[in-house]
């Protein structure tokens, strides 16, 4: 074999070599919403002021169940089992679950969930085919919210969530392709 073919093969080789790990799958899952990030969603919550903002106003905010989506609607009972424990006096809560507990069938509620994330599997993609070495970094955000209404005012509000998420995954097979040869073998034979 002449340098220049060695040459070009070893190029080839190292080529491929190095785009293998672009051949990995990756994954995004978004729970879609009106909102561009965790910040945004962020600020668009603190814009509801407690017995300020109107029904009307809160779904201009983009906490819109039926325009945008993947809010849940809750019943005054919803409301009830969702923030009140039986081992919590009623003058421990805040102003306005009190008030929705004396309002009955006037208070209803919003719960929202807004995720965003992002999956690569990096790392040797032969030790990842040959499940030797699987690394998965995941990173995102998420954000909840409940706001409770009593004749269509914002009473109360709170919110939670992850703004920066950053996880790593790794799965060491030192078996490699037979890790788990058992247990498949054993599930056929059942």
């Amino acid at each position: 074999m002449s340098g220049g073919l060695r040459g070009g093969a070893a190029v080839f080789v190292s080529l491929f070599l190095s785009a293998c790990g672009s051949l990995l799958p990756s994954e995004h899952t978004e729970v879609l919403s009106p909102f561009g990030d965790y910040l945004d969603t962020q600020s668009r919550f603190e814009q509801a002021a407690i017995d300020k903002t109107s029904r009307s106003e809160l779904f201009s905010l983009g906490f819109d169940p039926l325009a945008h989506g993947n809010g849940r609607m809750l019943s005054f009972v919803d409301v009830r089992l969702l923030f009140i424990q039986p081992n919590i006096p009623i003058d421990y809560l805040p102003d306005g679950l009190v008030k929705c507990l004396e309002a009955k069938d006037r208070c209803i509620g919003y719960a929202f969930e807004f995720s965003k994330t992002d999956t690569q599997r990096v790392g040797s993609f032969w030790a990842d085919v040959l499940n030797f070495n699987k690394k998965r970094e995941l990173q995102g955000w998420s954000f909840k919210t409940v706001f409770v209404l009593v004749d269509d005012v914002v009473v109360h509000k709170v919110s939670s969530g992850e703004p920066n998420i950053r996880r790593v995954e790794v799965k060491n097979n030192p078996l490699g392709p037979l890790q788990g040869a058992g247990e498949f073998f054993s599930d056929q034979l059942k």
